[in-house]
C-alpha cells in the first residue's frame, strides 16, 4: 500500500534524511514535524495560496481565488509507514492543502476541492467498496468522466493512476485518516477507499487530479467524495 500511495505525489526530488527532534509536536502533525517544515502551516492559521497560472486555462475544473487567506480548520493525518505521511489543511472554503512527507521531508504539495459529495445509506456504500458489479464510472473503473458543477455543459474524462493500467478495475487503496479540529479533545477516525485518476489540463504543462474516495467516519456517516485538484510549489504558500 505505501508504494502505491507514494505514487499519487510523483516525487521527483530524493534528500537524505535530516535531523529533526526537539521540537513541540503541532496538533494533527507527525512526530517530529512542525509547522516551519510546512511553510508555517498550522492548525488555525490562515494561508494564502497561489495559483495565478491557473486562471489563463479555462479546461480546468478546479478554479482558485488567490486574493484570499484561509482559515485552516482542521489537520488530517495520514501515517503510511516506512517514514511516509500524508498531512491534510482542510480550510474553511472547502478545499484542502495536502502535504506529502517522506523521512522528515516534504516532498510536494497538492490543493484539492471537495468538488462533488453525495451522502450513502450503509448499504449503499458497502456495495460501492465491496460489490460485485462494478459500474462505470465507480471507484476502481479505469477512466472516469466528471461532469462540471457550473453552468457550463461539459465533462472531463480522467485516466486512473494507481492499480494495473490494462485492468478495467482496480481495487481501491484503503487507508485511515485522524483528524483534529480547532474544537477537538481527541481526533475523529476516518477510513478512505480512494483511487487516484489524472488528465493534462488543455493547454498547459500541468495534470489536474481527481481523487475518489468512500469514506467512513466510523460513526454511521457515509459518503463519496470527487475531489480535483492540482500542484501547488511551496514557494506559493504564503501561511499564517
Amino acid at each position: 500500500m505505501f508504494n502505491t500511495l507514494k505514487a499519487l505525489f510523483r516525487a521527483t526530488t530524493e534528500k537524505a534524511p535530516e535531523p529533526n527532534t526537539g521540537r513541540p509536536v503541532a496538533a494533527g502533525l507527525p512526530m517530529g514535524i512542525s509547522q516551519e517544515d510546512l511553510e508555517g502551516l498550522r492548525l488555525d492559521g490562515r494561508v494564502n495560496i497561489k495559483l495565478i497560472g491557473l486562471r489563463a486555462h479555462p479546461d480546468a475544473l478546479f478554479r482558485w481565488n488567490d486574493d484570499d487567506y484561509h482559515h485552516i480548520a482542521a489537520v488530517g493525518h495520514v501515517d503510511l509507514g516506512q517514514g511516509a505521511h500524508l498531512v491534510r489543511f482542510y480550510l474553511d472554503n472547502d478545499t484542502w492543502l495536502q502535504a506529502n512527507i517522506e523521512n522528515g521531508q516534504v516532498l510536494e504539495y497538492k490543493l484539492f476541492d471537495f468538488y462533488r459529495v453525495a451522502h450513502l445509506s450503509d448499504a449503499e456504500f458497502d456495495n460501492l467498496i465491496n460489490g460485485e458489479d462494478k459500474q462505470p464510472d465507480s471507484i476502481g473503473a479505469q477512466t472516469i468522466a466528471l461532469t462540471s458543477t457550473t453552468e457550463e455543459a461539459r465533462t472531463c474524462t480522467y485516466q486512473r493512476v494507481w492499480g494495473n493500467g490494462d485492468s478495467l478495475w482496480s481495487p481501491p487503496v484503503v487507508f485511515e485518516e485522524q483528524v483534529m479540529t480547532t474544537e477537538s479533545v481527541s481526533a475523529r477516525h476516518v477510513a478512505h477507499h480512494a483511487m487516484l485518476y489524472e488528465r493534462t489540463i488543455e493547454g498547459a504543462e500541468r495534470m489536474e487530479y481527481l481523487l475518489l474516495s468512500a469514506e467512513s467516519d466510523g460513526e454511521g456517516s457515509f459518503m463519496v467524495v470527487h475531489n480535483v485538484g492540482v500542484d501547488v510549489a511551496s514557494v506559493d504558500i504564503d501561511a499564517m
